[in-house]
């Protein structure tokens, strides 16, 4: 979802004229929040200080079924003649908002298309955080195509012994390939009842990391606690680890990530530390020809669910061409380009014209201010629209009817003369 979320934000803000927006999200199994999407701040951003979390407002607006009102002459914005409008993101408990801001009021049919996109949030949400009961006993797993790329990890069975006895593994890769889902994996495959906390920022300050980090094992107790990006620990941050871990009493599990090299020094005891027991992850341009073939296929199936489009298939050439090319973001880079050839699609059958990443192949372009064909400027403006409402809504036909404005009817019966069923 953070691959696609972005990209769709800034052209529903875009679509609707809104002068900025933010799309903030629940941390996967962490009680913490992060900024997944932002619209319209440019490169300083901007932070809503009366959302502080804890505050009044912040428990209003993550209890409030309703979107809620923050008018700009009562709260710091960041606009000058705008208005925020907060919508609270649901799963099964709140996880997460949308808030925006535009001049005026927003008409209902903007407010009722960002309370739908909210609901889709959540539902997508909960569907990437779902994990197996411990009853079930059975490893969690992001998607498929992990389970064939796990084959291709030469010691990982060594690995995953070595954990259950010594608690430790450090786990190396590029950027895209799988570092946190395979600790995920391995801490849920080993230690199913116990909880895991993942910390991608550390303190500057060397006094408060270090009483963070006995916070978070307090935290994670006999669970695992997860360290992404080890290779930015500055060298007391790191001397502070190794401490942490030889003398805490720590009862849990501890996974660290990071890249295949280091571009810094490193302290001779967080080196041992890091080869104490570790896996390399193979980038996607190293893997055997079948195994990324298959990989991709069960990337495919996974999304032609998530949209919605079953029955969907993927053309030889085009399986030849998304196997062809080099990944620099590995998996991230890999499901962008099938998802956009999902979304764009018009036939049963994926080309590998359908494949370039953020681009809508339209075959009736918006015409120049000069033509007068009004008809094909119609046609080629609600071909657009319902592309946007089909990307937004997944591909579910009655919420982009009412999205549109339209019956279901009427919306299938302009999908079929567009070419888009």
């Amino acid at each position: 979802m953070d691959s696609v979320l972005p990209a769709l934000w800034v052209e529903l803000c875009t679509e609707f004229g809104l002068h900025c927006g933010v799309v903030v999200l629940k941390a996967e199994g962490e009680d913490s929040f992060y900024e997944s999407a932002s619209f319209g701040y440019g490169e300083d951003g901007f932070y809503y200080s009366f959302l502080n979390r804890g505050s009044v407002h912040w428990e209003t607006l993550m209890t409030s079924k309703e979107p809620v009102s923050f008018p700009g002459v009562e709260f710091p914005v960041f606009g000058k003649n705008t208005n925020a409008i907060g919508i609270r993101i649901h799963a099964k408990e709140s996880v997460g908002f949308l808030l925006v801001e535009l001049e005026g009021k927003p008409s209902f049919s903007v407010l009722a298309l960002l309370v739908l996109f909210a609901e889709k949030i959540g539902t997508e949400w909960e569907r990437a955080n779902f994990i197996h009961s411990p009853a079930s006993q059975v490893p969690v797993s992001l998607d498929g195509a992990h389970r064939f790329f796990r084959d291709e990890i030469s010691n990982l069975e060594t690995a995953v012994s070595e954990f259950r006895e010594n608690r430790i593994v450090s786990i190396f890769g590029a950027a895209g390939t799988g570092k946190k889902s395979l600790a995920k994996w391995i801490h849920q495959s080993q230690n199913p009842d116990a909880p895991i906390l993942v910390v991608e920022s550390l303190p500057d300050h060397f006094g408060k990391f270090e009483k963070a980090i006995f916070e978070w094992g307090k935290e994670a107790n006999v669970g695992s606690l997860v360290f992404t990006n080890v290779q930015s620990f500055s060298l007391g941050q790191q001397q502070i680890l190794v401490d942490w871990w030889s003398k805490s009493g720590y009862k849990g599990s501890l996974f660290l990530l990071g890249p295949t090299e280091f571009g810094q020094e490193i302290l001779p005891e967080f080196k041992q530390l890091l080869e104490r027991n570790s896996i390399f992850l193979p980038s996607l341009r190293l893997l055997p020809k079948g195994s990324f073939v298959r990989i991709i296929q069960s990337i495919f199936q996974e999304l032609c669910r998530t949209q919605n489009r079953l029955g969907l298939v993927l053309s030889p050439q085009a399986e030849k061409e998304l196997s062809g090319r080099v990944y620099q973001e590995n998996f991230v880079e890999l499901r962008n380009r099938i998802l956009s050839g999902i979304l764009t699609c018009r036939t049963q059958t994926v080309e590998v014209s359908d494949l370039e990443v953020g681009k809508v192949r339209m075959d009736l372009e918006i015409p120049d201010a000069e033509d007068l064909d009004l008809r094909r400027g119609i046609e080629a403006l609600e071909r657009q629209k319902i592309l946007l409402a089909m990307r937004i809504f997944s591909g579910n036909q009655i919420r982009m009817a009412k999205a549109l404005g339209i019956s279901r009817g009427s919306l299938q019966y302009k999908m079929k003369q567009l070419g888009l069923m």
